[in-house]
C-alpha cells in the first residue's frame, strides 16, 4: 500500500485491516525495524522496534574478554542513532564510561521480546531491550526484569520517567500536528479534529501503536474511566463518521501523507512534526491539546535471568544510559527531550531553537499529567482494542 494511492483506496484498504484482531492487521509494517525509523509507540511502532525480524550487528571488539551484552532495539536509522548515542559510547570506552565493552545488538520487534519474556522469563535472549515504562514495569512484576532502583544515576532521573525496574533515557511528547498552510483552523482540543471540512484529511494511529494511548486519554477528558470507555467510544464514533480518518500504520508512512498533501493534521510526536519544516521546509503547526494528551518514556530494563557475567556488564550499560552524557547526544541527534535534566544544559541552543518541545513549557507539562494507571491499561487494552478497531473499520 504505498503514499500515493488515493485517499479512498487507501482508507479502504486499511478499514478492512482493522476489522481483524491481530497486531499484524493495523501496526506490522512500522517505521523501525527493517528500514524505517520510528519513536515512542508500543507495538511495532514509534519505539523504533521492527516489523518482527530479526538481524543483528556486532559492536565494540576491543573489550578484552569481558561478556558480550546482548541488546534488543528498533532497527533501521532508529536503531542506528540509537547504538550511536547509547552503545557505542559503551563499547568504546567514551564517557561516561572508562573501559571499553563487548555488544551485539539485535534488531527485533518489542512486541517480539515482550511477547517472548512473558512467556518464558527465565530464559532470555537478551540482556538490555528497548521499552516504554508501562511495560518494563508490567515485565518486572512478571519476574522477568530486575531492579534499577541501586544504580548510582537512578536518582538523577525525575519520578515522571522512571519506575523501579527501568530509569527512561528519552521521553517523547505527543500532541496535534498540522499542515499551518493547509488549514488556519487551530487544534486546541481533541474536538478540533471533528470537523467535516477535514473530511480525507484527518489521521489517527492504529489501536497497536499510539491509538490506545490517545483514546484512554480522550475517554477520561469527556467523563470516562478504565472502568467505562463508552465516553471516549462515543467520541470515536463521531469522529470516524464526520473525518473519514487515514489509518497510518507507521510514522515514516504518516511523514509521506504529509508531504504528500493527502494528511492535513493528527496526532504525532512533536520531533517528527519539527523535522519536516526543518527538512522539508513545511510550515508545522503543533499544540497540546487542552485537557491532557500523551507523554511516553522510554529505556533499556535488563532482564533478570540471564548468566552472571552478562548481567554484571548489563547493569554497567544500564547504568551508563541514565547518564547525561549519552542522553545529550541521542537529543542531539533526534530532537526528543532527555529524560536525565542535566543532559538538557549539554544540547546546543540551535537545536533547542529547531525542536521547541525539548524544553516543553510549564502549562505543556502539565497537560502531559493526565493521571491514568498505564500498567491497568497495559492489562485491558487488548479487549478493549476490539471495540476500538470495530469502529475504525466501520462495523
Amino acid at each position: 500500500m504505498g503514499v500515493n494511492d488515493s485517499p479512498l483506496s487507501r482508507r479502504k484498504v486499511v478499514k478492512a485491516l482493522a476489522a481483524g484482531t491481530g497486531v499484524a492487521g493495523l501496526a506490522g509494517c512500522s517505521g523501525g525495524g527493517g528500514g524505517g525509523s520510528s519513536d515512542g509507540d508500543s507495538g511495532s511502532g514509534d519505539s523504533g522496534s521492527g516489523d518482527g525480524s530479526t538481524t543483528s550487528s556486532s559492536g565494540g571488539s576491543s573489550g578484552g574478554d569481558k561478556a558480550v551484552v546482548r541488546v534488543g532495539g528498533g532497527g533501521g536509522s532508529w536503531g542506528e542513532d540509537r547504538q550511536a548515542a547509547f552503545f557505542e559510547p559503551f563499547a568504546n570506552g567514551e564517557p561516561p564510561y572508562e573501559e571499553e565493552y563487548n555488544y551485539k545488538y539485535i534488531t527485533a520487534s518489542s512486541e517480539q521480546y515482550t511477547a517472548e519474556l512473558k512467556r518464558d522469563p527465565e530464559n532470555p535472549n537478551y540482556e538490555l531491550v528497548e521499552l516504554d515504562g508501562q511495560r518494563a514495569e508490567l515485565l518486572g512484576q512478571n519476574d522477568a526484569l530486575i531492579k534499577q532502583t541501586e544504580f548510582d544515576n537512578y536518582d538523577d532521573i525525575p519520578p515522571a520517567f522512571k519506575n523501579e525496574y527501568m530509569g527512561g533515557t528519552v521521553y517523547f511528547p505527543r500532541g496535534i500536528a498540522y499542515r499551518e498552510d493547509k488549514t488556519d483552523k487551530e487544534f486546541n482540543t481533541w474536538d478540533s479534529l471533528i470537523d467535516p471540512d477535514l473530511e480525507g484529511k484527518v489521521g489517527f494511529e492504529p489501536w497497536d501503536n499510539a491509538g490506545s494511548k490517545y483514546f484512554y486519554v480522550i475517554n477520561k477528558i469527556k467523563g470516562g474511566s478504565l472502568d467505562n470507555i463508552e465516553p471516549g467510544l462515543e467520541w470515536l464514533r463521531e469522529f470516524v463518521e464526520t473525518t473519514d480518518p487515514i489509518i497510518f500504520d507507521s510514522i515514516d508512512q504518516a511523514r509521506s501523507l504529509y508531504l504528500n498533501d493527502e494528511m492535513y493534521v493528527a496526532p504525532f510526536l512533536s520531533a517528527r512534526a519539527e523535522n519536516i519544516e526543518i527538512d522539508e521546509g513545511l510550515p508545522m503547526g503543533f499544540s497540546v491539546p487542552e485537557g491532557g494528551c500523551v507523554q511516553d518514556y522510554w529505556g533499556y530494563p535488563i532482564t533478570k535471568h540471564t548468566s552472571e557475567d552478562r548481567l554484571e556488564q548489563a547493569k554497567i550499560a544500564g547504568n551508563g544510559n541514565l547518564a547525561p552524557e549519552p542522553q545529550a547526544k541521542f537529543a542531539e541527534i533526534m530532537g526528543y527531550p532527555p529524560a536525565n535534566p542535566a543532559a538538557t544544559e549539554m544540547i546546543s541552543e540551535e537545536v533547542k531553537e529547531k525542536h521547541p518541545m525539548i524544553s516543553p513549557t510549564e502549562e505543556q507539562r502539565q497537560r502531559y499529567d493526565v493521571g491514568i494507571d498505564w500498567l491497568q491499561v497495559e492489562q485491558q487494552k487488548q479487549e478493549d482494542g476490539q471495540r476500538f478497531k470495530k469502529i475504525i473499520a466501520g462495523a
